[in-house]
């Protein structure tokens, strides 16, 4: 990071601009800090663009497309401003180095790496190309390197740029060694432009050189046009794919989902050699060693000194904090002043929320508090639709969880929730999403629903910049700025289930998906890893509501049976497996976990297996606490589900605590949610910062259908009957 120009702004909308990242040819490029503390790298247009009627329709049209790329290898944009005197736009800030940095220092990287580079670039650019865009500018410096993965920066604003920026002699819309033939023309660009920049990154990754070589500019632009690249040195398992990419005429190149499909394979280990996962670390930590925002006061009154610290939250300094390496002199009260999540106390039947050991509640202030302020956060739940046990279940969880965060009068908020029916639907899903995204007062929302509810809402929680959290919804896809995924995702899921099929000489494994895509995206890892480790695959794709008998029939032969789909499609294969006789292994995944798959097979689904992100709290030894105080509430068990959303609102109780702040809004748990980890009463929680995706410990339960109920087995393979 470079230090700020005297005429760089100290501020962008609501970001604070802490340095400057590099300028080109449309403006500034600046690393700001918003309000919630979240980073965000800040794109400011130059005024002569800004002064151009035709750029700011361009402009807002491709940042509108943009916002709509979902990708979690494609950077997203966060927030913009294309109105300002001086427009802008924000994306989320990667502080890796960019691929070009790791390549001049450590050379051409390991085939591995290239492959697994060119299938997460390749799926980045569907995703762009997806929205109806083109990136024009995919090169080495676009390119930054993660722990995880490549993330692909700087799609959806080339195009707006095209009629106003490039015009002057020796100037191509581009970068010159890494752009088509096309570009270098002046030709007509679309997709292939970018697989063939695609091709000459992978190429310099693999071999550390510019396929066209370098030099003038036109040289580069000649051979680019004329010459065949400059393939030597490339591993002879991916020449064939680059040279794909690399082909003069457009109609000749591969898609980006060909592409990715092609690269796609087992890759085993850490994606980059170790002296480059070094260089990431090391560039990550420097580029984090950045000026704390300025800190803000309590405004609230704060609870006694002995109340519990809410370990490990992060908490924004006082103003009275001692300077960096200043010697100790133990807690002050503003900071014992901020509470903890995991001592909330249980009301009724003296347990306690959070981590739940059971003690007394702690002493509580003879004279009553001042009002506290009242955070609110939103239910959207399947109430009344198919999905009506799961909604119910979460919302009298959720409103366990407010009561007792409520009743703790020492606490700096009091909470209350807002429920929204959506029927597990499009349209009501949508109409909750407004209602939620109008009202101010709620700070986050927690999605209690299916997968095609989420969908229809998602884009309205985007643009209002609520925080929305699901213990529901595990879709692959659901890459979001606002999206955080309280479980293993769909795919995640088949992990333990490959260890199972593995460890067991069990033959053929047939594999049966409803068609929907929760069952390919639970179906196709599973198919993949057990064909990567030689074991044979039957795949088969049946509707729920279909005939399944031919699907009984053609299991015969096999050792073990998965099915991917939801509980009715469930049933009715237990129902016809049962019919044909079949003897060997059945597996259900996590949508199998459901009264509704009992019922539907009736009687038939005796020892199927079930993988689960459901825990039973019954059963389960660290929710058995949370089970008493759930019953002394509702006069029954807790059912499934209902933990999960006890834990994401103690989750968000955590993070606004944490911010030690007399108010708090949804901007503030959006820049928090992601960076926070949690030990609730289900498992603990933590998440990736870039996309929302669960990372947290355990969250997978294996059950295990006995005398018509499912039978908590535990939470590893090893537990499962042989």
């Amino acid at each position: 990071m470079q230090p700020l120009h005297a005429t760089d702004p100290a501020r962008v909308g609501g970001y604070r601009i802490l340095g400057r990242l590099g300028a080109g040819g449309m403006g500034v490029v600046l690393l700001g800090r918003s309000a919630g503390g979240a980073l965000a790298a800040v794109k400011l247009v130059r005024a002569e663009y800004a002064d151009d009627p035709a750029f700011r329709v361009r402009f807002r049209r491709e940042v509108a497309i943009a916002r709509q790329v979902r990708s979690p290898w494609a950077v997203p944009v966060v927030d913009a401003d294309t109105e300002a005197p001086a427009p802008w736009l924000a994306t989320e800030f990667v502080p890796g180095p960019p691929l070009g940095d790791a390549v001049a220092r450590a050379g051409g990287l390991p085939p591995d790496s290239v492959r697994l580079l060119g299938a997460r670039l390749a799926e980045a650019l569907g995703a762009v190309h997806g929205a109806g865009l083109v990136h024009r500018d995919v090169k080495p410096a676009n390119v930054l390197l993660a722990s995880d993965g490549p993330r692909l920066i700087d799609f959806g604003i080339a195009r707006a740029l095209d009629d106003t920026v490039l015009t002057a002699t020796d100037v191509v819309i581009g970068s010159p060694g890494f752009l088509s033939p096309e570009q270098a023309q002046g030709g007509r660009v679309g997709p292939p432009s970018d697989i063939f920049a695609l091709g000459c990154v992978l190429a310099y990754a693999a071999t550390g050189r510019r396929p066209f070589g370098s030099g003038p500019v036109e040289a580069m632009l000649f051979r680019t046009v004329h010459d065949t690249a400059d393939t030597t040195g490339i591993p002879h398992d991916l020449l064939p794919v680059i040279a794909a990419c690399l082909a003069k005429a457009p109609a000749d190149r591969p898609t980006a989902e060909e592409l990715n499909l092609a690269l796609t394979g087992d890759a085993p280990g850490p994606w980059l050699p170790a002296p480059l996962l070094q260089l990431i670390a090391e560039r990550s930590a420097r580029m984090l060693q950045l000026p704390d925002i300025e800190p803000t006061r309590r405004t609230t009154p704060v609870p006694s000194p002995g109340a519990d610290v809410l370990p490990d939250a992060p908490v924004a300094p006082p103003a009275d904090a001692a300077p960096p390496g200043a010697a100790p002199t133990g807690p002050s009260p503003r900071r014992r002043a901020v509470l903890a999540a995991a001592a909330l106390t249980l009301t009724a039947g003296g347990g306690t929320a959070g981590r739940l050991a059971l003690r007394p509640d702690p002493p509580r202030d003879p004279d009553p508090r001042p009002e506290r302020p009242t955070l609110a956060i939103g239910l959207q739940a399947d109430l009344t639709g198919p999905g009506r046990a799961v909604g119910e279940a979460q919302r009298d969880g959720a409103r366990l969880a407010v009561e007792e965060l409520t009743a703790r009068t020492e606490l700096p908020f009091a909470y209350r929730l807002s429920e929204a029916d959506d029927q597990g639907a499009a349209g009501p899903a949508a109409a909750a999403a407004e209602r939620f995204a109008a009202d101010p007062t709620v700070v986050a929302v927690l999605a209690a629903t299916g997968g095609p509810a989420v969908a229809a809402a998602l884009s309205r929680y985007d643009r209002a910049g609520l925080p929305l959290l699901s213990a529901s919804d595990g879709d692959t896809t659901r890459v979001n700025r606002v999206f955080t995924c309280l479980r293993p995702n769909d795919a995640y899921q088949m992990r333990p289930v490959v260890e199972y099929l593995t460890g067991r000489d069990r033959g053929t494994t047939m594999i049966v998906d409803d068609g929907t895509p929760y069952g390919w995206q639970t179906t196709r890892a599973l198919s993949e890893a057990l064909r990567a480790g030689k074991r044979p695959v039957t795949p088969a794709t049946v509707a729920a509501d279909a005939d399944h008998t031919a699907v009984a029939r053609d299991a015969a032969g096999a050792g073990a049976v998965l099915y991917g789909g939801g509980p009715g499609g469930a049933g009715r294969v237990a129902r016809a497996l049962a019919g044909a006789g079949y003897r060997g292994r059945v597996i259900g995944t996590r949508a199998v976990h459901d009264p509704l798959f009992l019922a539907e097979a009736a009687g038939s689904a005796e020892g199927w297996l079930v993988v689960s992100t459901a825990v039973d709290p019954a059963a389960a030894p660290s929710a058995r606490a949370f089970d008493t105080a759930y019953r002394a509430r509702h006069g029954g068990p807790a059912p499934l589900h209902a933990a999960e959303a006890y834990d994401a609102v103690h989750l968000l109780a955590r993070c606004a605590q944490g911010l030690g702040r007399g108010r708090v809004e949804r901007g503030d748990l959006l820049a928090t949610v992601r960076g926070t980890t949690y030990e609730g009463v289900s498992k603990k929680y933590a998440f990736e910062a870039a996309n929302g995706t669960f990372t947290g410990d355990g969250g997978l339960h294996f059950y295990t259908v006995s005398s018509g109920r499912f039978r908590l087995l535990g939470d590893r393979p090893m537990v499962w009957p042989a």
